[in-house]
């Protein structure tokens, strides 16, 4: 691994929520900012979220999926690392990231050295503590009897049903109150406190960057909307939003 190459981080994209229109810029501004990550050869962390529904089959997969997935593979073949943090949205990946685009998957937190600092990256849902309720449904939604059962509801159906229950848990992440940031904030200051030099994480659509101590606290905001994006760069931390080179 090149430790002097620039990493950048970004979240929440939600490709397939949106009117078509929307879906086409949020795409395009993916493309772009992949062709940018190949430019500075970068590797890249996607910390969930990237679909509102992803699932797949035994034969396929969604195809509002082909020029993100294509920009994908773009990336890790020209060298660039690409990490996949599962999120809440897409859950349900299997073998199709990294066996057919070459992107390291991750189905849970994960601790990386970069830079030389520990950073302990995580999608973030279910991390407060009081919200016990998503904790039980996101055992419930991950467990293998779930999947069983979701694989035999015809795809169309499945498609319409998910679509529903993705828009809901959207609105509701987006109306989390003020005491889940007040319990992230304590939950990132317990990782520093244990020994992390930074710690990322994304779900709640609300981006920063601060410093509790001699660590950093990161959100990475939204992609869907915002185009938020952090760049670590020399072990530093900035916070952008992408508009794109022509812009």
């Amino acid at each position: 691994m090149n430790s002097n190459r620039p990493i950048l981080f970004f979240s929440d994209a939600h490709f397939g929520a949106h009117t078509p229109s929307q879906e086409a810029e949020k795409i395009r501004r993916f493309v772009g900012f992949l062709h940018h990550a190949r430019e500075i050869g970068a590797e890249v962390f996607f910390l969930g979220d990237l679909f509102d529904f992803w699932f797949e089959y035994k034969h396929w997969i969604p195809k509002h999926a082909v020029e993100i997935t294509a920009a994908i593979r773009e990336t890790t073949s020209a060298g660039c690392p690409f990490h996949l943090i599962i999120g809440n949205h897409d859950c349900w990946a299997e073998d199709f990231f990294p066996k057919h685009l070459g992107v390291e998957l991750h189905r849970g937190d994960v601790t990386v050295n970069r830079q030389g600092l520990r950073i302990f990256i995580s999608h973030g849902d279910g991390k407060a503590p009081s919200d016990r309720g998503y904790r039980v449904l996101k055992r419930i939604l991950r467990s293998r009897l779930s999947i069983w059962f979701y694989r035999h509801i015809p795809a169309d159906w499945a498609f319409r049903l998910a679509n529903f229950t993705s828009g809901r848990s959207r609105d509701l992440t987006g109306k989390r109150p003020p005491k889940f940031i007040e319990e992230y904030d304590n939950v990132a200051g317990e990782l520093i406190k244990a020994g992390c030099d930074a710690v990322i994480m994304a779900h709640i659509h609300q981006g920063w960057i601060k410093r509790i101590g001699n660590g950093w606290w990161i959100n990475t905001g939204e992609w869907y909307a915002n185009f938020d994006y952090v760049k670590m760069e020399n072990g530093e931390f900035h916070a952008a939003k992408w508009a794109g080179p022509e812009k």
